[in-house]
């Protein structure tokens, strides 16, 4: 199994164990370790999106929890940005001309 670092992207194909004991073989999807988890372990909290988008859920629509228990990396494709804040809006302060509709 390859490792994969906290925070990373990485293009692979994946073996998952579910809660019912069945192997599952996701070939080919993007996958990206989180800040705060208990990688190897998938749990609803941090990777309901993925395990849902992989069709990792019940015919209820209720999400099952995974391990990875093989991972095979195709290609690394970079990290998740840490920064959640977002930088504050300025108002233009350009006025425009009413005929022309450019900037004066």
């Amino acid at each position: 199994m390859d490792e994969i670092n906290v925070g990373e992207i990485v293009y692979a194909t994946i073996t998952v164990k579910d809660t019912e004991n069945k192997e599952r073989e996701m070939k080919k999807v993007v996958f990206s370790r989180c800040w705060e988890c208990n990688y190897p372990k998938l749990d609803k909290e941090n990777y309901k999106r993925f395990l849902t988008q992989n069709g990792l859920c019940t015919s209820k629509g209720v999400v099952i929890e995974c391990e990875v228990i093989g991972m095979n990396i195709l290609s690394r494709t970079g990290f998740k940005n840490r920064a959640k804040g977002f930088t504050s809006a300025k108002q233009n302060e350009q006025i425009r001309d009413a005929l022309t509709g450019a900037y004066v």
